[in-house]
């Protein structure tokens, strides 16, 4: 099964859910590759009792399908739900960063957002660059903003509703590399918020997280089409 390479003894199924789960994340699983008990059980040399118990946490979450008589798959990306999510983040966000300026932009808000935007040129410009490196910095200043309004509690409810979406940027930027590109479109978010301008803001969020839609809509239906549901 391409994308199980690692052979770790003595895994509990907690561990073996978390190393599915993250190779389902960043596309070591593919949507819609198969993925079997008995391979993973073999892989990981633990009895089947914890590879059930992780496949069935994994279907709970939407990251497996379980076909009776057929196997289990990783799930394919939906999307409608993945347009849905980026509608909805962009509400949010936009909202978050009026509210900040509602409640006065502070000098500590702003160095900490720049602050993040350095560390992913430097990102950038290591040998540590990878799409899921770059994903995990680039969602900290999407999140820094929910912190900023005190709803950490929102931001956790939208990381749940991303079962399909966060493959789907992953993908983007497995796909195209525009680190760069992504990095501008923070900065100019940020100049947007430091400037107060309600009109910039929701113009950048919303060509910002639209951004993947855009690039990556002629390859969904031709390379890509395989990792989609066909409504």
């Amino acid at each position: 099964m391409n994308g199980l390479q690692h052979h770790l003894n003595g895994m509990s199924g907690v561990d073996i859910y978390q190393k599915l789960k993250n190779d389902i994340l960043t596309l070591k699983l593919k949507p819609g590759q198969m993925i079997s008990e008995n391979e993973v059980a073999n892989i990981y040399n633990v009895s089947r009792t914890p590879i059930k118990n992780a496949f069935l946490r994994l279907k709970g979450e939407k990251y497996i399908e379980i076909i009776p008589q057929k196997g289990s798959y990783v799930t394919l990306l939906d999307m409608k739900s993945i347009k849905d999510i980026i509608y909805m983040r962009a509400v949010l966000e936009v909202d978050a960063l009026f509210n900040i300026i509602e409640q006065g932009i502070s000098d500590i808000a702003v160095e900490r957002l720049q602050e993040i935007l350095e560390r992913q040129k430097k990102l950038i410009a290591s040998e540590k660059l990878s799409a899921t490196t770059f994903y995990g910095v680039d969602s900290e200043f999407h999140q820094h903003l929910f912190i900023l309004t005190g709803r950490e509690r929102m931001w956790e409810v939208v990381q749940d509703c991303q079962v399909y979406y966060s493959r789907f940027r992953i993908l983007d930027t497995m796909t195209t590399s525009r680190y760069q590109e992504l990095v501008e479109e923070h900065s100019r978010v940020l100049e947007a918020l430091k400037n107060q301008n309600h009109e910039e803001i929701k113009a950048s969020v919303f060509d910002h997280l639209h951004g993947n839609l855009r690039v990556l809509s002629k390859k969904i239906e031709s390379e890509y089409k395989d990792y989609f549901i066909r409504h």
